[in-house]
């Protein structure tokens, strides 16, 4: 991560005359949490109990020329500003720096009851910086390469997608890892297949995705003898799934309006809990919520922070 000092010269550089517009953004939430963990299964610290602030400013640039740039600051339970994200697009050429998603993982993709390749959410391995993910499309193409912010290809990831007759493909690669993926549509609905090598054990799966009437039906099933069940439909104005797995993970998420504009959201998981969130609409760009999130799992990556949170977030 880079110093607000970065940040400030790059928009210095980058909003002159070549950038015709420029846009200004964020989000900023002022909550108080009990009951949540100190640090994850990764050792990353959460944020303490007590009253925490999280604020995002994101800008974005861009010209006629198909040219664009953007940069997002944050700063989290009062630390130091830090721009953690960079991104640059050119008609043929993106690069991104900070928080980034790995190459392997950006071109392929697995099946459930897969290992897959990479990670969404990467960055140095010891977590002292930032990574880089560099991808360029021609032909109807992506190819993307990625690794932390020393570049020595250490931790590099590469990948390539695309569509071929309306098959979509991708290859992901990651040191002695990769992964092959394809899908389209069959029978009315979608159809995934996979295969992949991860830490020296093969495997292949199939997901297919099946509309019926109001209700949409997923199967998966790989080589190893996993397969996985799911099912969503809308009822009475409520969103439902729910699903089920050969490693007996159930799960069960409802979304729905209730009496007076509050928003009510409950998730089960069997690896995760329960987790419930109540929602109310100040106004257009302000919203008012309760959370309780049991975060079995304390994997820091769910909708709510874990505990017992209430929090005023607005966006601008």
């Amino acid at each position: 991560m880079k110093h607000v000092l970065f940040t400030t010269t790059a928009l210095v550089a980058l909003s002159g005359a070549a950038m015709a517009d420029v846009t200004w953004s964020g989000s900023a939430s002022l909550g108080y949490n009990d009951g949540n963990i100190t640090e994850n299964d990764d050792g990353d610290q959460t944020l303490p109990d007590g009253i925490n602030t999280d604020i995002d400013l994101d800008v974005s640039m861009s010209n006629a020329g198909g040219y664009s740039a953007s940069i997002s600051a944050a700063m989290e339970g009062g630390g130091s500003i830090t721009g953690s994200d960079i991104a640059i697009s050119t008609p043929v050429v993106s690069i991104h720096y900070g928080e980034v998603v790995e190459a392997a993982n950006s071109a392929y993709s697995d099946t459930d009851g897969l290992s897959g390749l990479g990670s969404d959410e990467f960055t140095s391995g010891d977590g002292s910086g930032a990574a880089v993910l560099i991808s360029a499309a021609t032909g109807g193409m992506t190819v993307g390469f990625s690794d932390d912010s020393s570049v020595d290809g250490s931790a590099s990831s590469f990948g390539i997608s695309g569509d071929l007759g309306g098959v979509s493909f991708g290859i992901g690669s990651k040191g002695d890892d990769w992964g092959i993926s394809a899908s389209g549509s069959a029978m009315g609905g979608s159809i995934s297949v996979a295969s992949e090598e991860v830490d020296g054990e093969a495997g292949t799966g199939v997901s297919l995705t099946l509309p019926l009437g109001e209700m949409s039906m997923t199967v998966s099933a790989t080589d190893g003898d996993f397969w996985g069940a799911s099912v969503s439909t809308a009822l009475a104005g409520a969103t439902i799934s729910a699903g089920t797995d050969s490693n007996d993970d159930t799960q069960f998420g409802l979304s729905t309006t209730i009496a007076g504009g509050f928003g009510l959201a409950a998730d089960f998981d069997t690896d995760n809990g329960t987790e419930l969130a109540l929602s109310y609409s100040l106004s257009d760009s302000a919203t008012l919520s309760v959370s309780y999130n049991e975060d079995l799992d304390e994997d820091d990556d769910d909708d709510n922070n874990a505990g017992t949170e209430a929090k005023l977030a607005f966006t601008f």
